[in-house]
């Protein structure tokens, strides 16, 4: 997650307020990704590899490579849709936040003028508004997170 502020403008007050909202923000995410991980894909995994184990044991020494790496890659695809649907949700979640924070960026600098760096108090008023947009954002996809385990959940119940 990166705040699009400009660097140079802002100040470290609202660096730091920024950087706990990231630190807020990743660490709701974690926690959803982790027990989606933990909850839904590793099971799934498990399955895959008790299936390409079962492939090894009924090949056994004398049975073809190519119906083993078929059997294999047949017990592969699961996980790998798995892996793929999470991929895919987080990416998204990725992009809209990136976008709702570009957003609050434009507002700000659509809010400064020629010779601002020498006015403090719209300098605050910007930095304000910034931190609110912020703030409103990470509460709206701290919001989405819980709909985004629903999806993911309701996507791996059809692999079967």
């Amino acid at each position: 997650l990166y705040f699009a502020t400009k660097r140079d403008m802002a100040s470290p007050a609202l660096q730091a307020k920024a950087q706990a909202l990231n630190a807020r923000l990743e660490g709701e995410a974690k926690t959803v990704v982790d027990e989606i991980d933990r909850t839904i894909v590793r099971p799934v995994a498990r399955e895959s590899f008790v299936c390409v184990v079962n492939c090894y044991d009924k090949a056994g020494k004398t049975g073809p490579s190519e119906q083993l790496e078929h059997c294999s890659r047949q017990c592969q695809l699961r996980y790998q849709k798995a892996h793929a649907i999470l991929q895919e949700e987080v990416g998204n979640f990725q992009n809209r936040l990136n976008r709702a924070m570009m957003q609050c960026n434009d507002e700000a600098n659509d809010m400064m003028t020629p010779g601002i760096q020498n006015d403090p108090s719209k300098i605050k008023k910007i930095e304000d508004h910034v931190f609110n947009c912020m703030s409103r954002t990470v509460d709206h996809h701290i919001g989405l997170l819980a709909p985004m385990r629903k999806r993911v959940a309701a996507q791996m119940k059809s692999l079967k």
